[in-house]
């Protein structure tokens, strides 16, 4: 993958830990390491056998880029799919109560009852009410939807296009007007993941059209 030989994890793990230790982001600095362990052995879904912890460190990368570099807007981005993906407990967490609340709004719970509509309503409604969550989660979205051609079906693919325009788009829209302090910073995400799901819808119907 091209962003992969970019945004390598042993680049982007580096970077983080020099930025953290730089700006005296203690908590950043313990959950780095904390984080790779937690994720170690995991891969990305895709043609070729990415280590699973480039991601995380991506977002945490992409939030210190866009400003968004306090030790709890940080440690979330590294932390997001720890409890959800590596049988992590809340209370294990070795984060202030800020963070890790966050990433409790962000985890999703593994049932039945988790995918219905109203479930997500509220998964999504509860994110939005909370700055770091909602930030963490549209800079998670947009590395998903940018690397998703490389690893989903395109069924899949379309299912996470529909899912994005359903939830996502109307999410940005509410942070934009409970967030204004980070107005430049959600118009850059809108803009990323608008343009790359249209790109993605462009190229999914010609194929079909042309099948």
């Amino acid at each position: 993958m091209f962003l992969h030989s970019i945004y390598n994890e042993e680049k982007l793990y580096t970077y983080i830990e020099r930025y953290a230790t730089a700006h005296d982001l203690k908590q950043t600095v313990v959950v780095l390491p904390y984080a790779k362990e937690k994720h170690q052995g995991q891969m990305r879904k895709g043609k070729e056998p990415i280590p699973y912890i480039s991601h995380p460190l991506l977002v945490a990368y992409h939030a210190i880029m866009l400003g968004l570099d306090s030790d709890e807007f940080i440690s979330t981005a590294l932390l997001h799919d720890v409890c959800e993906d590596c049988g992590v407990g809340f209370e294990e967490l070795p984060v202030n109560e800020e963070t890790r609340f966050a990433v409790r709004l962000l985890t999703k719970e593994d049932s039945p009852e988790s995918k219905t509509k109203e479930t997500k309503k509220k998964y999504y409604s509860d994110i939005s009410e909370n700055v770091i969550a909602v930030m963490i989660k549209l800079l998670d979205r947009c590395n998903n939807v940018s690397t998703m051609a490389d690893g989903f079906s395109r069924e899949k693919m379309m299912r996470y296009i529909e899912e994005t325009e359903e939830w996502f788009y109307p999410m940005i829209e509410k942070a934009q007007i409970k967030f204004p302090m980070y107005e430049k910073q959600i118009v850059i995400l809108q803009y990323h993941i608008v343009s790359v799901v249209e790109a993605l819808k462009q190229v999914l119907n010609d194929t079909r059209n042309n099948n």
